[in-house]
Formats: C-alpha cells, sequence, structure tokens
C-alpha cells in the first residue's frame, strides 16, 4: 500500500491514488478480520477437542454434518436438503439433540467471547498508531475543539453532566452467573494468548487453562432448573458493581480528565468546585501540574433489581430492604478491602517524610475519640501516620456496616461507625492533599484519587434503587384508604378534575391518614410498606439509596399526586429545599400516552401544590420513556417518532416553566425495544433534549455482554458519557439543523406505517399466528428470570410483556417487531411523488441522525432475519388458511422492506456501510440455523396431545437448551 500510494503521488498511474484509501480500508479490515477468525478457530479447536474428549467421535462428526448441510442451505437455499435435514433431525433421540444443542451454545458462546477480545485488542491497535477510537473521549473532545469549542464552554458542559445507567432484572439474560465466571475466565486467557513473551510451553500450558474451562462447562447445566428469586438476581447484578464497575469507574474519569488535558492543556480548574450534587464539595488546596485537578461525579449508577414491583409479585417491602441493606455492605466491604491494600502500600515514615499539619490533627482528634482503638494502631505502625489513618478509616467502616456482616474484633466494637459518605471523603482528602504537598503526588493521584472517586460515586448506597408500580395500584390503595376513613366512597369513579382538588387537600393537609393497626387489604399493606421501607432507606442507608419512584401506566395528572400523597403520608416528602426525598417519575409507555405526555406534565406544572414539590427538588424533574410498550403498540417507525416527538414537546414545556429536566430512557437490549449501539443512540436524540442529563436502563443479556469484563465495559461507558457530552454541544444543533424539515416527511411515514401495523394486529388471525408460530407460552417455561411474562391472568397481547413478544419473534427468526411495516410505509410515501421523495430520503439518510441510525438498527436486526426459517415455524400453525395468510404477509413485507432499505441507504447488501458486523451475522447465521431446525422438530413434538410426562419434561428441558442457544447465537434477545 505504502508503494502504490508513492507511485501514484508521483502521477505514475493516475487515478490509483483516489482509490487507495478505500483499498486500504478494505485490506485492513480483511488484516484484522484474521486475527479475529484465528481466535475463533482457537477456541472452536478447543471445543472440538472436548466434544471429542467427553463424547467421542459420533458427536463430533453429527455436528459437523448439521454444520457443513446448513452452511449450504444458507448459502444457496435448497428445499430438499431442508426437507433432508429436517428428516435427519426428527429421528434424533432426545438425549443426543440436548447434547448437539449444547455444543452449538457453546460455540456461540465462545465466538462471542472471542469478538469481544478483539473488539478490545482492535481499540489498543487503533491507540497504538496515534488515531482515535470511534466514539471514545478522545475523539468526541477533537471534535469539539476543530468546532471552535472553547475551554469554558467543555467544562460548563461537564459540570451540567448527570448520566445514570440503570440496572434491571428484566429476563432476557439466560445464562446463570456461575456461566458468566467460566466465560470471563476464558475471556482472560484469551487476552492473555495475545502477549508475544510466552514460550511454547508457556502457550501450551494456556491453552491447558482454556480447555478446563471448556470441558467445565460442558459438564455445567447450561440453565436455570429453578425460577431465580428476587435475592438471587439482586445478587446476580451486585457481581457487576464489584467485578466491573468499582474498578473500571476511577479509570474512566482519568481517562476523561487525560482527554482534557490533551487538547485543553495548562488550564487549572476544580470542576468539583461548582457541582450541582448535594454532596459538599471543596476546592483542593493543591493543583495538578497538568491543570484539571478534579472532575464532579456525574456518572453514578441505579439499579431496578429488587425495586421493579411491576407486575411481579416476588418483589415485596421486604425484599425491598433486603436489597438496599446488601447494596450497603457490598459497597462498605469494597471500601474496606481497598483501605487494607491502601495500609499496606501507604509505608511513608515520618523519618523519611512530612506530612501535614492537617492529617496529624486528624489523627489526635480519632486517638481523642477512640483512645483505646488508638493505643493499638499507635503502637502497630508507629511513625507512619498514613497507616495509622487509614487504620482508624478501615476499623470505622467495619463499624458502619450490618452487625452481622462486618468483621468480628474488640478494634471493630471500638471504633465509631461513619455516619455519611461525606466523613469518609474528608478523611481521604486530608491524605490525598497530605501526599500531593509532600511530593507524592503519584501516591495520592494513583491509590488515593481512585478511592475518592469511587466514595463520590458510590457513597454508602452503592447505586440508587427505583422503585416502580403500575398507576392502578396507587389508586386502588388510595381509594381503599379514603373509602375507610370515609374522605370519600368511591375515588377511583372520580372526574379527574375532582381527583386533583381532593388529592391536592389532603397533600396539604398536615393531618396523616394512615395510622398504626389499620385494617388494609393485603394489596394495599404492601403499597403502603413499600412507601416506608422508601422513608427507612434515605433516613438509615443514604439520601440517595432511593432513586426514582416510577409510575407504569402513568395516564392522568392524579396518577402522579397520588404518590406524592403516599410519600407524605410516610414522612418521605416535605416541603424543604434541604429535604431530598424522592424524583416521582412519570412513565409514558403506549403512542396515545406518548402523544399527550407533555400537555399532561404542562397540566401538573402548572398546579400550586406540585410546583411547591418541585420547588423543594431545585426544580427538577425526571420523565420516563417507555421503548418496549410503544414499538408493541404502534410498530417500530411510529413508536420512534412519538418518541423523537414527545421528548421535544416535553422539554419545551419544562423550559416553559423553568423546570430542569431529564428523560429516562427506558430502552430494551433489541430494536423492538429501543436497543442499538448507545453512542449512536444518544446522538439522534432530538436537538435541545440531553442537555447533560440522561438515564438509561441496561436491561438484561446487554448488561453481560457490555459489563461482564472490564477491557469492554470501560470502552461502552466511554461510549457513553462520550455521547452525552457530544449531545450537549453545539456541534449536535449544528448537524440536527435540518430537523423541522425532515419532520414534515416523517410524521406522514409513521400515519402510514400506523395504519398498515395496526391493521395487522388488530387481525384476530394474527393473534392466533402469533401463539402458535412462536415459542411463546415455551418462554413463559424458562426459569431466567423471577418475573411473570404476562401482567394478567389471561394472556392476551395487550397484557403481554414487551420482553416476551419480542423474545418470541426474535428466537423463530421473523422479529417482526423491529421492521415491521417498513417496505410499506416508504413505498406508500415514495409513491406520492416518486422522484422527489426517494430523493428526500436518501437525503434524510445521510444528513439526519436519527434517521440514519433509526435504519441502521433496523438493516441490522433484517440480516438476523430468515424467512426461510421463519416458515418452518408458521408451518406450526394447524389452520393452514392463517399459517398461509399471516406469513404470507410478512414474507412479502420483509422482502419489500429490504428492497427499500437498499435503495434508500444506497447499499447492494444489507450492512454494506458495516462490514464488520456484516461479517459477524454472516458467520453465527448458519450456525443458528440448525438449532431452529431443532426447536421446531421439538416444539411440533411438544405439542402434540395426550404426552406421557417424562416424555414431556425431557422435551421441555431440551426446548429451554435450544432457547438459550439461539439467544446467544442471535446476541439481541430481548
Amino acid at each position: 500500500c505504502i508503494l502504490c500510494q508513492e507511485i501514484a503521488e508521483k502521477r505514475l498511474l493516475p487515478g490509483l491514488f483516489t482509490h487507495l484509501p478505500l483499498l486500504y480500508r478494505k485490506s485492513k479490515i480483511r488484516t484484522t478480520m484474521l486475527k479475529l477468525e484465528d481466535d475463533i478457530h482457537y477456541l472452536e479447536d478447543a471445543l472440538d477437542e472436548v466434544i471429542k474428549e467427553q463424547e467421542g467421535e459420533e458427536l463430533f462428526k453429527l455436528i459437523e454434518e448439521f454444520r457443513t448441510l446448513c452452511t449450504k442451505i444458507k448459502d444457496c437455499y435448497d428445499p430438499a436438503l431442508e426437507s433432508f435435514l429436517l428428516k435427519e433431525i426428527s429421528g434424533l433421540d432426545t438425549t443426543v439433540a440436548e447434547k448437539l444443542i449444547q455444543a452449538f451454545s457453546l460455540y456461540f458462546n465462545l465466538v462471542n467471547t472471542a469478538e469481544e477480545n478483539f473488539g478490545m485488542q482492535q481499540r489498543r491497535e487503533i491507540q497504538r498508531r496515534g488515531g482515535c477510537v470511534h466514539g471514545s473521549f478522545t475523539e468526541c473532545l477533537k471534535r469539539l475543539k476543530d468546532a471552535g469549542i472553547d475551554r469554558d464552554r467543555l467544562f460548563n458542559i461537564i459540570e451540567g453532566l448527570s448520566i445514570v445507567p440503570v440496572m434491571t432484572a428484566h429476563p432476557t439474560e439466560a445464562k446463570r452467573l456461575t456461566i458468566l465466571e467460566k466465560y470471563r475466565k476464558i475471556y482472560l486467557d484469551i487476552f492473555k494468548k495475545e502477549n508475544p513473551i510466552w514460550t511454547p510451553e508457556e502457550k501450551a500450558l494456556l491453552r491447558e487453562e482454556i480447555l478446563n474451562e471448556i470441558q467445565k462447562l460442558w459438564q455445567t447445566g447450561d440453565i436455570f432448573l429453578e425460577r431465580p428469586t428476587v435475592k438471587e438476581e439482586v445478587m446476580t447484578g451486585l457481581y457487576y458493581f464489584k467485578e466491573t464497575f468499582y474498578a473500571v469507574v476511577p479509570q474512566l474519569y482519568r481517562a476523561l480528565k487525560r482527554s482534557i488535558e490533551q487538547f485543553y492543556p495548562h488550564q487549572e480548574v476544580d470542576l468539583c468546585a461548582n457541582w450541582r450534587t448535594g454532596i459538599p464539595w471543596k476546592r483542593s488546596t493543591g493543583s495538578y501540574s497538568d491543570g484539571v485537578t478534579s472532575l464532579p461525579p456525574f456518572l453514578k449508577f441505579g439499579s431496578w433489581i429488587g425495586g421493579d414491583r411491576d407486575g411481579n409479585p416476588h418483589v415485596t417491602p421486604e425484599i425491598t430492604r433486603w436489597t438496599l441493606g446488601a447494596h450497603r455492605d457490598t459497597i462498605l466491604k469494597l471500601y474496606s478491602d481497598t483501605l487494607y491494600e491502601l495500609i499496606k502500600s501507604l509505608s511513608h515514615s515520618l523519618l523519611k517524610v512530612n506530612v501535614s499539619h492537617e492529617l496529624m490533627e486528624s489523627l489526635e482528634r480519632d486517638m481523642k475519640r477512640m483512645p483505646k482503638l488508638g493505643d493499638r494502631i499507635r503502637r502497630r505502625n508507629p511513625y507512619e501516620p498514613y497507616r495509622q489513618k487509614l487504620s482508624f478509616m478501615r476499623y470505622r467502616i467495619e463499624a458502619t456496616r450490618d452487625e452481622k456482616e462486618r468483621a468480628t474484633g474488640e478494634e471493630v466494637e471500638l471504633a465509631i461507625p461513619y455516619g455519611e459518605a461525606s466523613e469518609l471523603l474528608q478523611d481521604l482528602h486530608v491524605i490525598r492533599d497530605s501526599l500531593k504537598a509532600h511530593k507524592g503526588e503519584r501516591t495520592a493521584e494513583i491509590e488515593v484519587e481512585t478511592l475518592i472517586k469511587c466514595v463520590e460515586v458510590f457513597g454508602f448506597h452503592l447505586a440508587t434503587l427505583d422503585i416502580r408500580e403500575d398507576a392502578a395500584k396507587h389508586k386502588s390503595g388510595v381509594d381503599e384508604i379514603f373509602r375507610k376513613l370515609r374522605i370519600h366512597p368511591d375515588f377511583s369513579s372520580l372526574a379527574e378534575e375532582e381527583k386533583i382538588e381532593l388529592l391536592t387537600r389532603e397533600i396539604e393537609n398536615p393531618r396523616p391518614l394512615l395510622y398504626e393497626g389499620m385494617d388494609l387489604s393485603e394489596d394495599t399493606r404492601r403499597t403502603v410498606e413499600t412507601f416506608r421501607v422508601i422513608k427507612w432507606a434515605l433516613d438509615n442507608i443514604s439520601p440517595e439509596a432511593i432513586g426514582s419512584y416510577i409510575i407504569s401506566m402513568t395516564h392522568e395528572v392524579s396518577d402522579i399526586l397520588t404518590v406524592i400523597l403516599m410519600l407524605k403520608e410516610v414522612g418521605a416528602y416535605r416541603e424543604s429545599s434541604s429535604w431530598k426525598g424522592v424524583d416521582v417519575v412519570p412513565l409514558f409507555e403506549t403512542i396515545e400516552d406518548l402523544h399527550k405526555a407533555a400537555r399532561l406534565m404542562d397540566s401538573l406544572f402548572s398546579l400550586p401544590v406540585y410546583r411547591k414539590y418541585l420547588d423543594g427538588r431545585g426544580m427538577f424533574q425526571e420523565v420516563m420513556l417507555g421503548y418496549s410498550d410503544s414499538s408493541k403498540d404502534g410498530g417500530i417507525i411510529t413508536s420512534s417518532w412519538e418518541l423523537y416527538k414527545a421528548q421535544k414537546a416535553l422539554y419545551e414545556v419544562a423550559r416553559k416553566h423553568g423546570v430542569c429536566l431529564r428523560l429516562f430512557h427506558g430502552r430494551g437490549g433489541t430494536v423492538g425495544r429501543g436497543g442499538g449501539p448507545t453512542h449512536k443512540a444518544i446522538l439522534a436524540q432530538p436537538p435541545g433534549t440531553v442537555e447533560g442529563q440522561i438515564k438509561i436502563t441496561e436491561q438484561g443479556e446487554v448488561i453481560s455482554s457490555k459489563y461482564a469484563n472490564r477491557g469492554t465495559a470501560l470502552h461502552n461507558l466511554e461510549l457513553m458519557v462520550a455521547g452525552v457530552i457530544e449531545a450537549s454541544s453545539p456541534i449536535h444543533e449544528e448537524i440536527n439543523q435540518h430537523d423541522a424539515l425532515y419532520g414534515e416527511a416523517f410524521e406522514e411515514i409513521s400515519l402510514i406505517s400506523y395504519r398498515i401495523y395496526r391493521r395487522l394486529v388488530e387481525d384476530p388471525d394474527f393473534y392466533t399466528y402469533f401463539y402458535k408460530a412462536t415459542p411463546i407460552h415455551e418462554i413463559g417455561l424458562t426459569k431466567i428470570g423471577s418475573r411473570p411474562v404476562s401482567r394478567g391472568e389471561i394472556w392476551k397481547i395487550e397484557e403481554l410483556r414487551a420482553i416476551p413478544w419480542v423474545f418470541s419473534w426474535t428466537q423463530s427468526r421473523h422479529l417482526f417487531p423491529a421492521w415491521y411495516p417498513v417496505g410499506s410505509a416508504f413505498r406508500e410515501f415514495i409513491n406520492k411523488d416518486r422522484e422527489r421523495n426517494l430523493a428526500l430520503l436518501q437525503e434524510m439518510y445521510r444528513r439526519w441522525p436519527f434517521f440514519e441510525n433509526l435504519l441502521d438498527n433496523i438493516q441490522m436486526t433484517m440480516a438476523k432475519a430468515d424467512m426461510n426459517i421463519a416458515h418452518l415455524y408458521s408451518e406450526l400453525v394447524p389452520d393452514k388458511r392463517v399459517r398461509d395468510k399471516i406469513y404470507g404477509i410478512m414474507r412479502d413485507e420483509f422482502y419489500l422492506s429490504r428492497e427499500m432499505i437498499l435503495r434508500i441507504t444506497g447499499q447492494k447488501e444489507l450492512l454494506d456501510n458495516d462490514p464488520e458486523l456484516q461479517r459477524s451475522i454472516r458467520l453465527r447465521n448458519p450456525f443458528i440455523d440448525p438449532i431452529n431446525y431443532l426447536q421446531v422438530n421439538l416444539l411440533r413434538r411438544l405439542r402434540q396431545e395426550g404426552l406421557p410426562e417424562e416424555e414431556r419434561k425431557e422435551l421441555v428441558y431440551a426446548i429451554l437448551l435450544t432457547i438459550n442457544c439461539i439467544a446467544a447465537g442471535m446476541r439481541n434477545t430481548g
């Protein structure tokens, strides 16, 4: 390539130079992909060795035969070859089928591991060559600097940041925790394999370690045999905090700091000084020579696990209280362990170096308050003041932990517990500043500042726990309380204006409604007790222990006031600026609710009783938008557009009332539930609607794929933060300057799409097709989450949760929610003015981030869909008329959608604009197909009448294995 470039520059071969960048890019992709292929083959060979060793050559040959057949079918669809394969599958013994499924499942997970490692190595290679990783801080700040964004404007953006990823327990993570840990070990071994220093013997030992883990995986049950309890889900969530977030968060802040130093050097700034958090920040007494003394803790974490009550009867008030305690104990144990390591590390002696007066004064105060403990510490570490101070701190942390959890020993009993995280921070600041003032800057930065950043981010609560409940539950509870107290006989029957009037009167009335021993129904008791747990957590865990109280299915202003009343009744709401309390958050989920969200919030903000609530919260309001149910309700195009419009309208209303708004995006793992690359999604938000504030759910299998390994976790968190910084800058508004122009056209497309979508889903035959042609019922038998798949006892699409809705369509390779009816909507719009409208859509794709992101996500899911496989599932529908009708509509729409997307994007094949993703999907699809063939066969057998119970159990287990396997292969499960 270098030689060709030289020749072209000398014009020896005219025209060649213009093609070199593309040629180089393609050759570079091929070269880097070869490294990935090597890793995949390496792991595949290891898996083959384990299979032969554990099961013999016969199973291995069967696997090879299936791989070969499916690859041939994928390369050139042949109905005769497919019939032969189906016949072979129907003759398989269930036990053999299970082993076949297990082999493919292991293969997919190993491929996922190799791709994750490859991504990490690719980013390292880019950085080694001095390049910018796409979406990184370096790329982001370079773009801002090149666009003329000055230092003050950048720091204003950073000071205003508030970014909260929220972990949820939505049941799309099909892997058990013990399985995740084994794949993590394989990932680390693959990572080690990259090191060129190993001898042949060491490489052989490394391979043995990988073989050992694969062997254990083969002998370990891959699925949940019992549905996990909420406590088990909480412990799985805590795994990511212990193994990943605690270590990665300080690295993230250091990475941003280094990028600021690179592009905005030699400016001494303490960004914490004016940050708007409730924690009392102080300007550092020292200063880093590089210019930035500290960054505010703009990235914090939330969780729904143990607090999300909506439709999950297993999340009781007692479970929520236990969860909050588990959060607190987890972070305090991590602090204790870190302090222990610092005690070992900070061996600085007064015989060698001085320390600050503040440190010595702090030590003297500790000695006076805890004299017996002080005598022991002083004797143990004479002349070592840092160790003395850190020992006091560690014993105090242990004393702060729950009595059942903390370390035992008399020294812990002698320690005085910390009251709040700010006290621990103050002690750490004293140590850091003393080190910096006495030539210990590196130790201060590398070791002490790391713990400071963790305490700033995680506090004594680890993550804010969000509580979610359906609005109907609150309404029912208040109705019962009003009835018992003879305030009103039937609150639910009142007109909305009357409800608001009554609720306002009771919120402002100091007289309590609830009293000890009040005779309440079980449902209302649980609702009231949940609010009491909130009050307990704010008082005993941390003011930040509870994040948001989310009201599902918010339809009216009274739905929000009802929650304010309940908070007031338990003492968790006060009209005071010093009382943080809880964010009361409406959740708008359906298309209709998104339509009226801005009007509802306008009415709410206008109420004097709610203005008092906002005054106490610094005029801050969070609003949650539901991607899942809106997509199920109106289809992907209409859902995306209504969400886009709702965001703009909500921000206009907030500005009108002087309210600081943060949108909470309830995104799922799949495109049909708002999923897709987070960085692109943030940049595709409407201009002026981010402003540094964002909260996003991280759901199910997305958590493990993004955060199971530290390198990947750091990259994904960096993408999120960099995306918010850029989306909050003037650059974002310039890129989206055509928003209004394109909006008119997309409104027309959305109306067309909604009409076509509703026509299909309202057809009774569609309902029949869905329940027969997908494994929706069998997904209900899986044990991958504590939550039921349906909100009600009767299974209706309206009652069905969005997760199993999408999960079912994904398993059967229809992926219907992610693309229907894109083709018909675009065609009808184009046909109104063929030349103009096609050109307009092509321009929109090139110049409008919202439209580009939407189409790229849709084409990604369409590349994973397979209408030939979907046809096999359609054969499970007994009624031929229904089968042919609904499948025919979907098949025709799928191919039309593909045609329209290719015309608009100017591509020959789907994902030509992302060759690495295209290759990854093509690599997987032929190997997912045999599991789909097996699943169809097993479903057909299971659904036969009069099946013996023992055979039924075997078939159910085998089907659950296929669900797990397809989920691993597809990656976007629900």
